[in-house]
């Protein structure tokens, strides 16, 4: 019986990824360093913003004592650039509102750092709707390790075996593995079926009625 679903943010439930590539570009562009393709940032993205800042460096050969200036940059962008082009998947508005209406708990958890998923969320979505929404926290370490993931599952009061872990990264998959719970690793968004076959997802969908099939039948 699945009783609790926790969804990563940035190519799970938003399509953010241009957003992202244009804040990061924007910022390297005012430093006098080259731009980057949106295809180099699919590959970026994932494990939160140190990882990003510190491949987006690498691959414009940026000297790494601007690291820290770097990264008070993209905070300081994103705060108008992260609305501009990201939007919600579609069919998930409906997969989320569905899920409530079986009183399924919906929850959040992102590398994304937690001020900006606290800010982003009621730009895109009913807050009532999720229990738990947590970005990076400052505290703990970012996914794929479990720490905060393990936090939230102690929090929601349901056994393992009644959550599942929807990402679409391997960075997702191996989150969900390290803390003991099945994983569902969507094709929409920023990686390949690959990569999640090769990450160990218990489920791989297309689209996201495909995981209310995959909750229908394991709660009847």
């Amino acid at each position: 019986m699945i009783k609790a679903v926790i969804f990563d943010l940035d190519g799970t439930l938003l399509d953010s990824l241009k957003d992202i590539a244009n804040t990061c570009n924007i910022v390297l562009d005012s430093r006098g360093y080259k731009t980057l393709p949106l295809s180099d940032y699919r590959r970026f993205v994932g494990k939160g913003v140190e990882h990003l800042i510190r491949k987006i460096m690498e691959a414009s050969q940026v000297e790494k004592y601007l690291f820290d200036e770097l990264m008070s940059d993209y905070y300081e962008v994103y705060k108008t650039e992260s609305v501009k082009e990201t939007k919600i998947y579609p069919g998930i508005e409906t997969l989320l509102k569905n899920l409530v209406d079986m009183g399924i708990s919906i929850n959040v958890l992102s590398n994304k750092p937690h001020n900006q998923v606290v800010d982003l969320m009621p730009t895109y979505f009913d807050e009532s709707l999720f229990d738990i929404v947590y970005g990076k926290q400052s505290d703990l370490p970012a996914k794929p390790d479990p720490a905060l993931l393990r936090k939230m599952v102690k929090q929601l009061k349901v056994k393992k075996t009644e959550i599942l872990y929807v990402g679409d990264t391997k960075t997702d998959m191996e989150t969900a593995l390290n803390a003991g719970l099945a994983s569902i690793g969507v094709l929409w968004g920023f990686r390949d079926e690959p990569e999640l076959v090769q990450a160990k997802a218990s489920y791989i969908v297309s689209s996201p009625d495909e995981i209310l099939k995959i909750i229908n039948e394991k709660n009847h």
